[in-house]
């Protein structure tokens, strides 16, 4: 090499690496140098992006808060209820969904059941660490209230229906169902028989001629006619007091009341189909003066008076009435109808206070309300005989004496055998 090639050659960079072997860190050109604050910057978004893609996550598997989901069930050692699981195996599918119907119907029970799953507590418990819920009752269900009626509706009789049978089952007294219904039922009701039953306690009546509403309800004491007029169970909003219903109407007057009822005990009359076997007769068994099973030879050929003084004819018969009522001093003596055996002497239970029952063969008299009774079960008793005092016992407005005659467990009106 010349002299002159060495002046040629081009300068030497001073930071050029004049020994490779030697270079820790080679210098890059200018555009690829990074520097600290783009690395600072670029490991932050490295963080960034880690930090948003650990937030969807948790997102993803996180309980929603939405309405109607529930958080995630808590307790501790000392939670005193315990929580069951709905069993969610061995479920067998109903019979309209391996036919694939579907049905929107809701099942229901009845609102005492109802109040008592509800009134159940829940108990929670912690078992291995972790809580377990357990459902009994896993099927959906309705409460339906208990709605009172707003009608009057029908009931067939069935056989040992009684009026005050039937007026328990529906929870009514005696009187309205016999003030709701031919007064026939009172006595005798069959099998077969249609009886009205009056939505609450009151009288359920069909108006016969021209009456207004307000005389209408003055007869079944109700001062007040709107109780009528604004009563849910009549069809009469916009009417007056004065207003004349047509002839035929049916009106039910809620509270009213009707005329006293006098209630037609259980009567029994067996035999006669020999003169020395005579009758076997029953009087309201199960009563308190009820003598039960009585033979009786017969009763005399002669009807004598009921009343051994002065009376004032009060009442006769009728089909709600099944005597006459015969009023007289409280004291005066009361006498045997007919000869014949005492079959009942005691209280009654069913309106007639102290009340003495004597049985003629297959007749029957019957003498209620007294204050005094001076026979026993079982005598014998001859006509015109004194068997007790007029009184005001029972169902009685005043001192008087009811007198019935029957034949068998049939009442008859008295004044066809003897006059008054």
């Amino acid at each position: 090499m010349s002299e002159n090639d060495h002046w040629n050659e081009p300068p030497i960079d001073p930071l050029a690496d004049t020994n490779p072997s030697l270079t820790i860190n080679p210098v890059q050109p200018k555009d690829t140098v990074v520097t600290g604050w783009r690395r600072t910057v670029g490991l932050l978004s490295l963080l960034g992006a880690a930090g948003l893609t650990i937030a969807t996550a948790l997102l993803l598997i996180a309980p929603s808060d939405e309405p109607g989901v529930p958080p995630p069930a808590t307790a501790t050692a000392s939670d005193t209820v315990a929580i069951t699981v709905m069993p969610t195996e061995n479920i067998p599918p109903t019979p309209l969904a391996e036919a694939g119907i579907v049905s929107d119907a809701i099942p229901t029970i009845s609102p005492d059941l109802a109040a008592s799953l509800l009134n159940q507590p829940l108990v929670a418990a912690l078992e291995g660490g972790s809580l377990q819920v357990v459902r009994d009752i896993y099927n959906p269900f309705t409460i339906v209230p208990d709605r009172p009626r707003s009608e009057v509706i029908q009931y067939t009789a069935v056989q040992g229906d009684t009026i005050y049978s039937i007026a328990e089952r529906f929870g009514l007294k005696p009187e309205s169902i016999a003030w709701s219904n031919t007064r026939q039922y009172v006595h005798v009701l069959r099998p077969g028989d249609k009886v009205n039953i009056p939505p609450v306690d009151g009288v359920y009546v069909q108006v016969v001629g021209s009456k207004t509403i307000a005389e209408i309800a003055a007869t079944y004491q109700i001062t007040d006619p709107y109780a009528v007029i604004d009563s849910e169970y009549n069809d009469l909003f916009g009417v007056e007091p004065d207003t004349i219903l047509p002839s035929g109407t049916w009106l039910f007057i809620p509270g009213g009341q009707g005329e006293q009822i006098i209630w037609n005990p259980g009567v029994v009359v067996e035999g006669g189909d020999s003169p020395r076997r005579g009758y076997v007769s029953v009087f309201a068994p199960g009563d308190p003066g009820s003598c039960g099973q009585v033979n009786n030879p017969g009763g005399g050929a002669s009807w004598g008076f009921p009343l051994g003084s002065s009376y004032t004819f009060t009442q006769g018969f009728s089909a709600f009435h099944t005597g006459v009522d015969l009023s007289a001093p409280v004291g005066a003596p009361v006498l045997a109808a007919n000869s014949g055996a005492v079959i009942f002497s005691g209280w009654n239970s069913w309106g007639y206070g102290y009340t003495v029952v004597l049985a003629h063969g297959p007749y029957l008299t019957l003498y209620g309300h007294l204050s005094d009774i001076y026979v026993r079960c079982g005598q014998l008793v001859t006509v015109g005989q004194t068997i007790g005092g007029v009184g005001n016992t029972g169902n009685s407005s005043g001192p008087h004496l009811h007198f019935e005659i029957r034949n068998g467990d049939t009442p008859s009106d008295p004044t066809a055998t003897m006059s008054f």
